[in-house]
């Protein structure tokens, strides 16, 4: 699977042991908190998920190269472009050092911003969020936001700096062909239209994508579809599928592979 999903960190827990034999929830937590193996940030679609750590410099390079997507609000709520580019680097800036409960965060994109950035517009749980949330999943995708561990039941942000030294995000263009090459790994044979949903994207960026990527994908038939694999991953597996596995709540292959 390309990432599992994390917004509620149980069930990526169960995502990842089913997968791996022997493991447990303890073996997660310890992977993700003390050997820092995965990574738990904003993935595909602005959701959390759990990511490969050596493998965050292609998500980010993948996902901050995306167009951006629609936006539901008011227009004269939203934020401009100017001001995501601003808040992003306020939070870059903010992160660089600290691991921060998003009050603390607030505090300090506000004063590196300015009020506008306070301004109560966002619908959230039980409220409205300030302005800047909106870029919070941006952020992320760029490379400069991350979860750290929780404080008590709050949770913290941080950079992903701090625990990958070194870390920044892959160009683009190799960060997106890898994208897709882990995605058809995981999931195809799949279509552009497939992917261009699991990532939430348009469908006509997905082809163009495809397209450029022609020499690397290997078209194949699928009940009369035409469908894309990795070139050359057609091989069946050495060891024959048996039995039935049922997935746990939220598994990211009821996403991935979605048909």
């Amino acid at each position: 699977m390309c990432g599992a999903h994390a917004q509620v960190l149980s069930a990526a827990e169960v995502s990842i042991g089913l997968r791996v034999a022997g493991t447990t929830r303890n073996d997660v937590r310890d992977a993700l908190w003390k050997e820092r193996s995965p990574v738990k940030t904003f993935g595909p679609r602005g959701t959390v998920h759990l990511l490969p750590t050596r493998d965050l410099p292609l998500w980010t390079g993948a996902l901050g190269a995306l167009p951006p997507s629609s936006n539901s609000l008011p227009a004269d709520a939203r934020l401009t472009r100017d001001q995501t580019d601003e808040v992003v680097s306020a939070i870059a800036e903010a992160l660089a050092d600290a691991e921060l409960t998003i009050d603390d965060l607030t505090a300090a994109v506000v004063a590196r911003t300015g009020s506008w950035a306070a301004d109560p517009v966002v619908p959230g749980f039980g409220g409205m969020w300030p302005r800047w949330r909106q870029a919070i999943h941006l952020a992320a995708h760029r490379g400069a936001l991350r979860f750290g561990p929780n404080r008590g039941r709050k949770v913290t942000y941080t950079s992903p700096q701090r625990w990958l030294p070194g870390f920044r995000p892959a160009p683009a263009p190799d960060a997106l062909a890898g994208l897709v090459r882990r995605y058809l790994h995981a999931y195809g044979p799949a279509t552009p239209q497939q992917f261009a949903q699991w990532l939430s994207a348009p469908r006509r960026w997905a082809t163009q994508l495809f397209d450029s990527l022609v020499g690397e994908l290997q078209q194949v038939d699928v009940a009369g579809t035409v469908a894309w694999v990795s070139a050359g991953d057609t091989a069946p597996a050495p060891v024959p599928s048996h039995g039935v596995r049922l997935l746990p709540y939220f598994d990211a292959y009821t996403v991935g592979a979605d048909r």
